[in-house]
């Protein structure tokens, strides 16, 4: 059902410094080469960019979406033409269609910041006579991503698969079900690899499984031998399917598990398919628009953090409860460091954490106006279930550098 409705359909002014942006943590000591640098007209290489993009809008949604912090639209009904052109540039919103000779050529042609293959290729394919036939073979695919790369190498590929990726043993890919090799050969054909998975919608709220994808498709990515992917992943944020609405917390908890887990890219599926069509359905449901707001501001101010180097071998936490482990990812950035936490499960627990060199001092628990008191380098927090705690502490005294300004020049 959402296989039908999804067709994969830089603000500011920016111009590339050196081989890519750079980006600063305590001190200067060195320069991250954004990963969107190899092309030109892809996504913004600043380091406060952080990709939170909309799937299969239109173009009249482009200010209410604006107006929660989307940056990017992802897909596009039909074939692109010059009137959505014309909006896309004049609002000033980057999207990724399907390649078209209008895209292509168009003058807003900046605000393409890539292009889509077919979406879900791994799964069972409709035959046209009410059936299903087998999967988008991988060759085929890198046959449709070798011809949008003859047209045009400034700008990357953007692929996504089903959720096959996270259940294995999902039907809906019909003969191709739990052939999970097929995943690290197609991903030769994109250079944005995502995958969608709806645990509130589809799993009965067992939040997990997003991570379970994301660890899956960074291990299958690594394994096709044709160079490094980004990872995007899905959010569902409406009962899409006339069932369960994910409550805030849900969604904030799918959106930082994510990003915990390697995700580069958040992209927020917003429709409402059933009981009546709403293309923008999210803003049925205030309390799942006030969610996804709060949380793309904290993204955003947090880009240029997100964006540096994931720190390892040093920080840990360990779960009073075995049966709810807790993730995190460390990153150093601007004379702070910062954890990024989650309960991966339904269930309660008491993280105790040891972070090497902050022997004493206090811990800002970021959106939460509280602080926590750390002693010989160790501290302690309480979980909800799937809770999510962002900490900051302050790894240096000196003054914070302002983040690069991003040159890559874009057409106004």
């Amino acid at each position: 059902m959402i296989n039908q409705i999804k067709q994969w359909a830089r603000l500011g002014i920016i111009v590339l410094l050196l081989s890519g942006s750079i980006f600063f943590s305590g001190s200067m000591v060195g320069a991250q080469t954004s990963v969107y640098s190899p092309w030109s007209n892809g996504p913004s290489t600043s380091p406060s960019y952080f990709p939170l993009t909309v799937w299969l809008q239109s173009p009249p949604n482009i200010g209410e979406y604006q107006n929660i912090g989307i940056n990017m639209f992802l897909g596009f009904w039909g074939s692109l033409d010059a009137g959505s052109m014309t909006t896309f540039g004049s609002m000033k919103m980057p999207v990724v269609p399907t390649q078209n000779s209008v895209g292509l050529t168009s003058p807003q042609r900046s605000w393409i910041w890539g292009w889509d293959q077919m979406d879900e290729p791994d799964n069972a394919q409709s035959n046209g006579s009410g059936g299903y036939g087998p999967c988008i073979t991988p060759a085929s695919l890198i046959s449709t991503y070798n011809g949008f790369k003859a047209n045009d190498t400034a700008s990357p590929v953007f692929l996504n698969f089903g959720q096959g990726v996270a259940n294995t043993s999902y039907s809906g890919r019909g003969s191709c079900t739990g052939d999970t090799a097929y995943y690290s050969q197609a991903s030769a054909a994109g250079d944005v690899i995502s995958y969608d998975v709806y645990p509130v919608a589809n799993y009965n709220g067992q939040l997990e499984i997003v991570a379970t994808g994301l660890d899956n498709l960074k291990a299958w990515t690594t394994q096709c031998n044709c160079g490094k992917k980004i990872i995007w992943n899905f959010i569902e944020t409406t009962p899409f399917n006339g069932g369960a609405t994910p409550t805030p917390s849900q969604i904030q908890s799918e959106v930082w598990m994510s990003l915990i887990h390697g995700s580069q890219g958040i992209i927020y599926f917003m429709h409402v398919l059933s009981p009546t069509f709403r293309e923008d359905g999210i803003f049925n449901y205030p309390a799942s628009v006030a969610a996804v707001k709060s949380i793309d501001a904290q993204i955003t101010s947090l880009a240029p953090a997100l964006n540096s180097a994931t720190v390892t071998n040093d920080a840990s936490v360990s779960s009073s409860a075995s049966s709810v482990p807790i993730d995190m990812m460390e990153k150093n950035y601007g004379g702070s460091t910062y954890i990024f936490t989650v309960a991966r499960a339904n269930g309660s627990t008491v993280g105790s954490f040891t972070v090497p060199g902050n022997p004493n001092g206090s811990v800002t628990v970021l959106g939460e106006s509280r602080q926590i008191a750390m002693s010989n380098g160790q501290f302690q927090d309480s979980f909800a279930a799937y809770g999510v705690h962002l900490y900051q502490l302050s790894t240096s005294t000196s003054a914070t550098p302002a983040p690069p300004t991003n040159l890559r020049a874009v057409a106004q």
